[in-house]
């Protein structure tokens, strides 16, 4: 699909050095709608939805940070929640910031773990914008499917 004047523009705050130092594509160099479309099918396939996935992502961060950086024991999993100086604003261009935290949780039985931001519970619930292929950030699918039990 061709891009909109709007997400031509859009671009350049996903790129590396805008917003992220790392950005937000990685080596994906699809359109962003593209590869919001193409996470959207792969949740329906897996019966995800993209806000019961924000839910659980904000359990574990609310749930890791009365650790204070510390590992927090949720039973099967475990989290520890960092903090770094400042916050971040969207690449979408909504108003608002988000704090600066990496969320690390890691699900005990299968070793599996996921490190995520706070931007990331917002881009997931608010845009079902999981990162491009290959960025430092992204949220497989199928990885988070073994963390919503």
């Amino acid at each position: 699909m061709k891009p909109t004047p709007h997400e031509k523009k859009q671009w350049f705050d996903f790129l590396p050095g805008a917003i992220s130092k790392d950005g937000f594509l990685g080596n994906d160099r699809r359109q962003i709608h593209d590869i919001v479309q193409d996470d959207e099918r792969h949740l329906e396939y897996l019966g995800l939805n993209r806000e019961a996935i924000a839910d659980r992502l904000q359990y574990f961060i609310e749930s890791g940070k009365k650790g204070l950086e510390k590992n927090v024991d949720l039973g099967d999993y475990t989290v520890q929640v960092r903090w770094s100086r400042g916050m971040q604003p969207c690449p979408f261009g909504e108003r608002g910031l988000h704090h600066k935290l990496v969320a690390y949780v890691k699900h005990k039985s299968s070793g599996r773990e996921l490190r995520f931001t706070q931007l990331n519970v917002h881009m997931i619930r608010e845009h079902g914008f999981f990162e491009g292929s290959g960025s430092t950030f992204r949220m497989e699918p199928e990885i988070l499917q073994v963390f919503m039990t």
